[in-house]
């Protein structure tokens, strides 16, 4: 239930207010004057919202919206104000009120006001958390892709090496912070799906049937079908739907086409891609670096974004360090387990 403090001097003010709030499920506390409010802040500090009048005792409205901010700058504050009184409005925001409950009251303008306020203080607390929960969430899909790829021991640690490699293209594209993250967790769990594969069809070393080709084109679905509850992975269940689609529409489980699939499914597909050529399959030895690069520059444009291919590509040259033909970055680490491998060549 959500908690409203309201500061006025006048108790009819505050009975009506509390009477409007409560009708409609607010949980409501009351303060006659600005050192009351702050009292019963500073020694609860669960409030919602924060309702004021201008002319209180001991402090202002508008001083006591200013010292509230410091205290806890994610409460939102609204004024009372007389009808026209646009200069106490102005005055109020720029302390740092949300918005303002207009004289004489209505209940409907109190309400929509109040219920504005507390959605913005509901949206800064899940931003907060998930700005915490983030770090433990991406180690988490980590360890779960890992379990999921321990299933066949020539897979495991593929989606480590895919987060790296696509947080290193998405930041190569110019894609913001939020995207990467987005990215890298669409990249860890892009297999997901194949919690519903059978393992013997994973770890099949000859040709697939025509009837295992169509369960095996079925995980994507499946992955995305998994974290269907998810509310803010929208952008990530659609990475891992989509990461098997191709540029030129001939791809699962979709068919898009070109730019109408999502850019992080294109990113994921080319770094997929490279670090299964290079890594290796049951049914396919791995391959060298040069024919892997030439393979992507083969597929540019009919199975992979072009630009995701060109800046993927750019990205491996940048950084040579003695190293011929197509380089690995040496000194960013982006690539360590690429250096590995060519060291042991």
């Amino acid at each position: 239930m959500p908690r409203v403090l309201v500061a006025d001097g006048d108790p009819l003010i505050r009975r009506l207010l509390r009477r409007c709030l409560e009708t409609d499920g607010y949980e409501v506390a009351e303060a006659e004057d600005g050192a009351g409010a702050l009292r019963a802040i500073r020694e609860n500090q669960a409030f919602d919202v924060l309702v004021t009048d201008q002319a209180l005792a001991s402090l202002t409205g508008v001083e006591l919206i200013a010292i509230v901010q410091e205290i806890d700058p994610a409460l939102p504050c609204l004024i009372c104000t007389g009808k026209g009184d646009l200069e106490l409005a102005t005055v109020a925001m720029e302390a740092g009120a949300v918005g303002f409950v207009m004289r004489p009251f209505r209940p409907d303008h109190v309400r929509v006001a109040v219920q504005r306020a507390v959605e913005r203080r509901r949206l800064v607390r899940e931003t907060v958390r998930l700005r915490l929960a983030a770090p433990m969430l991406e180690r988490f899909t980590t360890i779960l892709a890992n379990t999921i790829e321990a299933k066949d021991s020539q897979t495991q640690r593929h989606c480590e090496r895919l987060v790296r490699l696509s947080d290193a293209l998405a930041s190569e594209l110019g894609l913001d912070r939020q995207l990467r993250a987005t990215v890298r967790l669409g990249a860890c769990l892009h297999d997901v799906g194949k919690v519903g594969v059978p393992d013997l069809l994973l770890r099949k070393t000859g040709r697939l049937s025509a009837d295992e080709w169509d369960v095996l084109r079925r995980h994507p679905e499946i992955g995305a079908s998994l974290l269907a509850d998810i509310d803010a992975w929208v952008e990530v269940r659609a990475i891992i739907r989509h990461h098997h689609e191709r540029f030129d529409g001939s791809g699962y489980p979709s068919a898009l086409a070109g730019y109408a699939i999502p850019l992080g499914a294109r990113i994921v597909a080319v770094v997929d891609a490279f670090d299964v050529m290079r890594s290796g399959r049951p049914y396919r030895a791995a391959r060298p670096l040069e024919q892997a690069v030439e393979e992507l520059r083969r597929h540019r444009a009919s199975q992979f974004d072009p630009d995701c291919v060109d800046a993927f590509l750019e990205m491996l040259a940048r950084e040579q360090d003695g190293i011929d033909a197509v380089g690995v970055p040496t000194r960013s680490g982006l690539l360590v387990d690429e250096l590995h491998r060519l060291r042991q060549r």
